[in-house]
């Protein structure tokens, strides 16, 4: 066992198991748009970590078959090296056999990702089916409605392997300029359909960056819901990015026409700091248009 593991172990001793229980998936669901003809359900998965969720017939996958989306993103680390070289695929092999075929997958690529080799990730993802955007707006149609999508990938792409791997400090500037050109191919396509648009951009320290770009609904994790969450007095004590008491650690937040949904995220085994209060969960988004 780890330090880790024991600081848990003896904390979880002293307290009530429910607040560190993993052992069940929340849904939270959100209502966003204008009422139309129809809606789009939208599953987000973010920061799995490689963890095990009992594979294509555990806990995560039938989450999401009983939330029966149109639409399944992805927004990063889902892969995580730190779980050992045999989990680090398996995990999330096993998982993705559980929705593979189910509906649009579409995934963007988180900081995890890249302490690695990134492509072998990359091609395994989509050997499920799901479509790698990297800097990339397509415009798609879903269920029989048009909607844009683009993904942004994380910061350290814009630094070199070994920066990534002793994990220097995001190249902010070229990242902006990044989302911006992205920004920009989006809102052409998105005044060609008349649809909503949709970013998927891993870091939630950046939102108010993403604010003025012209999206109608932003995807986030990376944060974990700030790990300890105290109802009523703490929501997320520590967020890697944003620091101690992090301003958006996970929810529903609106900053000028634009919605984001920050996923508390899906890890429980690794990172290895434990989660407190603040169980896994998956997001549904009814997008109404």
């Amino acid at each position: 066992m780890t330090v880790n593991d024991y600081v848990r172990d003896f904390v979880a001793g002293l307290l009530p198991a429910s607040l560190f229980s993993c052992g069940h998936i929340n849904v939270p669901e959100y209502e966003l748009g204008e009422a139309g003809e129809g809606e789009l359900r939208i599953a987000h998965v973010s920061d799995l970590h490689s963890n095990d969720f009992g594979g294509k017939d555990g806990l995560l996958a039938h989450a999401i078959r009983e939330a029966r989306p149109d639409l399944i993103v992805m927004t990063g680390d889902i892969f995580d090296i730190d779980m050992g070289v045999s989990k680090t695929f398996s995990n999330v092999r096993d998982f993705m056999a559980g929705i593979a075929g189910l509906c649009p997958i579409y995934y963007v690529i988180g900081n995890h990702e890249f302490y690695a080799d990134e492509k072998p990730f990359l091609s395994a993802i989509a050997s499920y089916g799901a479509v790698v955007l990297t800097d990339e707006s397509v415009q798609v149609s879903v269920a029989g409605r048009p909607l844009v999508i683009a993904g942004l990938a994380d910061p350290l792409l814009d630094l070199t392997r070994e920066q990534r791997i002793e994990k220097k400090k995001d190249a902010k500037e070229a990242y902006l300029k990044r989302l911006s050109a992205l920004a920009r191919k989006a809102g052409e396509q998105k005044a060609t359909c008349g649809c909503p648009s949709i970013l998927l951009a891993h870091r939630p320290e950046y939102l108010e960056d993403y604010a003025g770009c012209g999206f109608d609904l932003v995807f986030s994790g990376h944060a974990h819901g700030g790990q300890w969450i105290v109802p009523g007095l703490v929501n997320g004590l520590y967020a890697v990015g944003q620091g101690f008491f992090p301003k958006y650690a996970g929810g529903l937040y609106t900053l000028g026409g634009t919605s984001f949904i920050v996923s508390r995220g899906l890890s429980y085994q690794r990172p290895a700091f434990p989660r407190f209060g603040n169980p896994p969960e998956l997001p549904l988004v009814r997008l109404r248009y």
